[in-house]
Order: structure tokens, then C-alpha cells, then sequence
């Protein structure tokens, strides 16, 4: 019957207009009898109201509900234009209402009567001093609500409605997108079996391509250079939005690759509630530009809001939403999500499970309109536990699969052992190490480690202008000194204070089992050696960016070794010189774990 109804309003649009001239009274008469026999056939059908139906996740979600042939859907949006452009391509009902419109919208929900609302308007961050409200309006007017929210006060806060949800026997989910909804439904699945969580991390990175709405630039640029909390080796630290590069790769299927990509950290619920429920020591989200030269500008625009410099780069929305339109063409289509979950299994191996999502042809906005199709099928079920939370375990893979196929996108699975890289690169010779080097060279996920050290500081022009060009400590005695430890499936990121004087390096596993060290453009690579129970660090070649070879006659050598004291505590005594013998940095010390 509904394809009968669909088909006379085909037919009747192929009429032109002008040779039939009562063809306008008669199209209007037979298109308003085709609507009311439609709203007859599916006046047995659950209503589903659309907030920001004219968005770009709102929109889509549209059109998949109406794809789906369950629901009456009802799009929402403030522009009357758009909304009759999405009516007259997906014959929806629409309704031109404001959700900071209190009475407008219980004026719509009383009129609607629907059995749920999907709010997909955001910027969810900036709902103003009661977040909650139109969330509360919908469930007193007797319907389910449902948002894909992914910021993490609201998404967390949700459960303040917990009381008035359960006694209306309702359900109502915040975060039913990416994240938390899809992050959390593929960290269900891979920790199954795990004894213990070392590290949750989740990566996002969408194709160039995508459309960008003002609502999410606002949400991105919201968040960049402003400070949060995330969990890292079981307490709160705090960080900012779109900072600690790493590259993110996911290479699911082979053909159509997404490797390399940058990514920082940023604010979601995941940070504070994957902690939570999966007791996971560290957690950590991060998300990244296709194109790198914008992503690096984001970081570059962090910055100035760190130092101050700026209050925050949300006053330029719209014209990076301008900026990212023009670029458009570049870059590609394809995108995905990776979640990596580090544990122990109940024999005891250190495990990384990781699940890759891979889409191409411009799929990718439509992953995070997913775990409403299933809510709303768990709702049509009934089989759902009334009251206010979190998406966290709402959805399941199993359940999502389905819908990821039909958008074409493809997931995998995998497992590996872990082994540190320094264990790889030294063989069995690591086992020979005291026990002190060893661990912390075992590092999974982030360590840290504190002491005292002694600095002797550079000499001659040469190392003294080496020494500021990377960062390394002056002439002291008795300095407090904290060394950072980072994991992750690039290597690992040393980050070393010598009381406030702070240097980075990258360490890296070459295709030949070689440890190589990147400062700044500047790529060095370790001749690892073990003799006497000290671990020796002779700098063997070093090349610029990574590409450029520098001659042996200009290498800086390396006199380094580790070792441990009387007291079993780890030892460093690091003295780089220049080729002319003069000295960029030679500092020595000892430390000892603190997290």
C-alpha cells in the first residue's frame, strides 16, 4: 500500500504542469489524498520527532528512520525552508519550532504526542545553565528521549533525570552516538577476558571531506587549547583539547587505507567513564584532521589559548567552517574510529585488542547516527530498563553490525602480545638488565618516575646553542627531576623535567629491530648494547627530518649508559657532545617509580 501511495506521487510529478492546466489543483487535491491515505497506513507506527532535522547528523538520521519503513517521523528545525526541501524528498512531517522555545516545544509535543525524541540540534556543551530542560519537557510529556551528545558534563549529567524517567517508565540516553554509544559497545567486546585494563584509547578520524555544520565547528573548536581531566595510571590529570600529537593507523580492508593520520586529544565522555565502568587505568580519546597542515594549525591556535593569548577559538566558527568548505576537495572521503584496549588475560599476557572501522564514499557522518536505529528498536521491543543514563552498554556490537553494514562501512577485530620495544630490540640481552632498567623499559600505557639529578651544562658556542635548540637542562646540582613514560603502538614518548626545564624525544621499533630517537627534525639511531648489566645508548647515525643523512663528521656522539645505584635504584648518565668536542648536555642522576 505505501509503495501504491509513493508511486501515484511519482506519476504525478512526471505531468508537466504546463500542457494540463487544472494539473496544479488536481497534483495539490491527489498529493494531500496520497499524505492522508500514507498517515492512515501508518497510523499503527511509532512517532519518532527529530530535533535539528535539518543538520547534517540530524538530516541523515531523517532519512535513514524513513528508509527504515518503523516510523512516522516528524523532522524539527527553526529554518522552514530547509525542512520543506527534506519534506518534499523524504514525505516526513515537519514542524518549525525553536527548542529554547519552552512553550513551542511542549506546544509540538502535546500536539505530536510521539513515542520519542531524538535530539540532535547541539552544540550539546552549550545548553545554558538548566542542560536538561527540553530533555525533562520530553519525558513529562510522556515520550522516550534520546540524544548523540558527545559532551562529557551532559552526557555524564544525564542521570539527574534518573527519578522522573523511571517514573514514567521512560527511558532516556545520552551520548547515543560515536562516543560514548559505538566506543563503549566495541570496549565491551574487548575486554571480555581480561583480568585487568591497563589503557583504553579511542581515535576518530574523519575524511576531509565530511560537511562540516556550524554546530560541529563549535563543538571542535570549542575544546581547543581549553583545559580537562582525563584518567591516566588511575587518577586525574589535566590536559588540553587538541594537544599530545600521535599518529593514528588503521589499514582495514588494504585497498582503501587510513594511515598516519594525526590525532589530539579531546574532551568526551569516554575520559572520566571508561574509568568508571571499566576500571581502566588510563583512558585517553583523540581525534584528528585528514588534512595535516589544518591540524597542526589547530594545534598552533591551542597554544596561543594556553599561554593566553587567546580566550578561545570559538568566535572564528564560522569562518573555519568557511575555510573548511572552500578546502573540501582535498583530501579524501574516508575515515574511521579505532578503539584499542590494553589488558591482561587471565594467564597473565599483556594483550592489545583493537577494533578498527573503516568508510569510504562519505559515510562516515552516518556512524554516529547508528545507535539511535538501535535504541529505538530496543524500545519498539520493549526490552529496555526505564530511566536516565548514559549510552555506556546501551548498544552492542552485535547489534550495530548490521547497520555498519548497511552504510558499507567494514570492522575488524585483532589481537596482539605486547612487547616493549626496548625487549624487542635487545632480544634476550634484556633479561640480563637489572631489575630496576628492566621495568622501566616494560612500560605499558604511561609510567612515571621521579628523583634527584646533577646537570654540568654545555660549553663552547656550539653546544650551548644545541643545548636551547633542544630544550636540555643547565649547569646544576641537586635537581628535581621527573621522567614521563608514554606507550603507545607508534613507541613511546619520554618527556623528562629537569625542574622546569622540559625536553621530549620519540622513540620508535624500525622494520630492522633498531631503536631510533627523534628530537625535534632531528632522528637519531641507537647502537643498543648490553655489557655488565649496563644498558649503552652509542648514537650510530642520525638524519634530518627523518629523510635528510647527516655525515658522520658532523654526528654528535653519545656517551650514555644506564645502570642501577647500591640502593637497587635506576641510574642514567646521559653526556651528548658535539663532533668538535664540545659539550651540548651531560647529566646524570637517579630515579625511582612514582605512578
Amino acid at each position: 500500500m505505501i509503495g501504491f501511495v509513493n508511486h501515484i506521487n511519482v506519476e504525478m510529478h512526471s505531468v508537466d504542469a504546463q500542457a494540463f492546466p487544472l494539473y496544479v489543483s488536481i497534483r495539490y487535491y491527489v498529493k494531500l489524498l496520497c499524505r492522508h491515505l500514507r498517515y492512515i497506513v501508518l497510523s499503527d507506527r511509532a512517532c519518532i520527532v527529530v530535533f535539528g532535522a535539518t543538520g547534517l547528523f540530524g538530516e541523515l538520521l531523517v532519512r535513514r528512520l524513513v528508509n527504515e519503513q518503523r516510523y512516522c517521523v516528524v523532522g524539527v528545525a527553526r529554518n522552514l525552508s530547509r525542512l520543506k526541501s527534506l519534506q518534499g524528498e523524504t514525505d516526513i512531517s515537519i514542524a518549525v519550532v525553536d527548542r529554547d522555545d519552552e512553550a513551542s516545544v511542549t506546544a509540538t509535543l502535546t500536539r505530536v504526542k510521539p513515542f520519542a525524541v531524538i535530539d540532535c540540534a547541539g552544540p550539546f556543551q552549550y545548553y545554558g545553565a538548566d542542560p536538561y530542560r527540553f530533555a525533562r519537557q520530553v519525558l513529562q510529556a510522556g515520550a522516550h528521549y534520546i540524544d548523540i551528545a558527545d559532551a562529557p558534563s551532559f552526557v555524564s549529567g544525564i542521570s539527574e533525570l534518573d527519578s522522573l524517567a523511571r517514573e514514567h517508565s521512560l527511558l532516556a540516553i545520552a551520548g547515543a552516538s560515536s562516543a560514548p554509544a559505538i566506543s563503549a559497545a566495541a570496549a565491551e567486546r574487548l575486554v571480555e577476558s581480561l583480568r585487568s585494563v591497563t589503557s583504553i584509547e579511542v581515535a576518530i578520524v574523519p575524511g576531509n571531506r565530511t560537511r562540516r555544520t556550524l554546530s560541529v565547528m563549535k563543538a571542535i573548536l570549542g575544546q581547543v587549547g581549553q583545559p580537562f581531566q582525563l584518567t591516566r595510571d588511575g587518577k586525574l590529570q589535566t590536559v588540553y583539547g587538541w594537544t599530545e600529537l600521535r599518529k593514528v593507523n588503521l589499514a582495514l580492508p588494504v585497498y582503501k587505507p587510513v594511515w598516519g593520520r594525526l590525532a589530539s586529544l579531546v574532551n568526551t565522555p569516554e575520559n572520566i567513564l571508561f574509568a568508571q565502568r571499566y576500571n581502566a587505568m588510563t583512558v585517553a580519546v583523540y581525534a584528528g584532521l585528514e588534512l595535516k597542515g589544518f591540524h597542526r594549525l589547530l594545534q598552533f591556535g591551542g597554544k596561543l589559548v594556553q599561554l593566553g593569548l587567546l580566550k578561545s577559538l570559538l568566535p572564528l566558527a564560522k569562518t573555519a567552517r568557511w575555510i573548511a568548505s572552500f578546502f573540501e576537495r582535498f583530501g579524501s572521503d574516508v575515515g574511521g574510529m579505532q578503539v584499542c584496549v590494553v589488558g591482561e588475560d587471565t594467564h597473565g599476557q599483556l594483550l592489545r585488542r583493537t577494533w578498527d572501522l573503516v568508510t569510504d564514499d562519505g559515510s562516515g557522518p552516518h556512524i554516529p547516527t547508528l545507535p539511535v536505529s538501535v535504541l529505538l528498536e530496543k524500545l519498539h521491543r520493549g526490552s529496555f530498563k526505564a530511566g536516565a543514563r548514559p549510552a555506556c552498554g546501551e548498544v552492542s556490537l552485535s547489534n550495530l553490525q548490521p547497520h555498519i553494514e548497511s552504510i558499507g562501512a567494514e570492522t575488524v577485530i585483532s589481537e596482539q602480545e605486547i612487547i616493549p620495544i626496548f625487549k624487542t630490540a635487545l632480544g634476550e640481552s634484556f633479561n640480563s638488565l637489572p631489575p630496576s632498567v628492566r621495568d622501566l623499559h616494560n612500560t605499558v600505557g604511561q609510567s612515571v618516575y621521579r628523583g634527584m639529578a646533577q646537570s654540568m651544562g654545555p660549553t663552547g658556542l656550539s653546544g650551548r646553542l644545541a643545548a636551547l635548540m633542544f630544550g636540555f637542562p643547565a649547569a646544576s646540582d641537586n635537581i628535581p627531576v621527573e621522567v614521563i613514560v608514554r606507550s603507545d603502538s607508534n613507541g613511546e614518548l619520554w618527556i623528562r623535567n629537569f625542574s622546569g626545564s622540559v625536553f621530549k624525544s620519540r622513540l620508535s621499533l624500525t622494520e630492522h629491530g633498531q631503536i631510533t630517537e627523534r628530537f625535534g627534525p632531528l632522528v637519531i639511531c641507537l647502537g643498543l648494547n648490553v655489557r655488565e648489566g649496563c644498558l649503552y645508548f652509542p648514537v650510530t647515525s642520525a638524519k634530518l627530518f627523518g629523510l635528510i643523512p647527516i655525515p658522520r663528521l658532523v654526528l654528535p656522539k653519545s656517551i650514555a649508559h644506564e645502570s642501577v645505584d647500591s640502593e637497587g635504584r635506576f641510574t642514567f648518565d646521559v653526556n651528548i657532545l658535539t663532533p668538535f668536542g664540545a659539550r651540548i648536555a651531560h647529566y646524570k642522576g637517579w630515579l625511582t617509580r612514582s605512578v
